[in-house]
């Protein structure tokens, strides 16, 4: 492709055309001259020339379209690879981020269980006060299951960041620090008398 503006497979097609347009005039002229004179004779002879000479042109365009052909051929071929290797690395990204949503959705339905735990436990404390020994019991374990989920929303903004998926590290980790507080927050349950 010429850099100038217009396309070298259009200008070699263009160029064909013209001398095919030519070479057929020049053909025509030949085929309904007349051969009575020398004059007409000298005028066949040179439209014979011509017509050799136009043939030559010829045959040097469909060379130039060929390779021009060619050319356009190897530069299509060239974005389809490219274009390939960009299918191939979408591909690639929307199953990493396919899996750390995964775990993300885990790591929420994990939460709601523990939430869950929570409430079931403070429901049972209201209702009764001898289940004391229970919801020590119950503060432990969600206390563990804090600090797991805590570590796996660490490692969740760890993967994420690696993948370079950065509004999902920023939402686990704004999820590891409310899972940071909530433990805190039990740890001074379990301390007050």
């Amino acid at each position: 492709m010429s850099r100038e503006g217009t396309p070298g497979l259009a200008a070699a097609a263009e160029a064909l055309e013209v001398e095919l347009r030519r070479y057929e005039e020049l053909a025509s002229s030949l085929a309904s001259g007349r051969l009575a004179s020398e004059k007409d004779l000298r005028r066949a002879a040179q439209a014979l020339n011509a017509l050799r000479t136009s043939d030559a042109r010829l045959g040097e365009l469909v060379q130039a379209l060929v390779a021009e052909i060619s050319a356009a051929r190897d530069r299509q071929q060239a974005q389809a690879e490219a274009v390939q290797a960009h299918a191939e690395r979408i591909r690639q990204r929307s199953e990493t981020l396919s899996a750390l949503l995964g775990r993300w959705e885990a790591l929420g339905r994990d939460a709601g269980e523990v939430n869950r735990l929570v409430q079931r436990s403070a429901a049972g404390e209201q209702n009764g006060g001898e289940e004391n020994a229970p919801l020590r019991d119950t503060l432990a374990e969600v206390d563990a299951r804090l600090g797991r989920l805590a570590e796996a929303a660490s490692d969740l903004v760890r993967a994420a960041e690696a993948g370079e998926f950065g509004d999902l590290a920023r939402r686990a980790e704004s999820l590891r620090a409310q899972l940071l507080s909530a433990r805190k927050n039990l740890l001074r349950l379990e301390r007050k008398p």
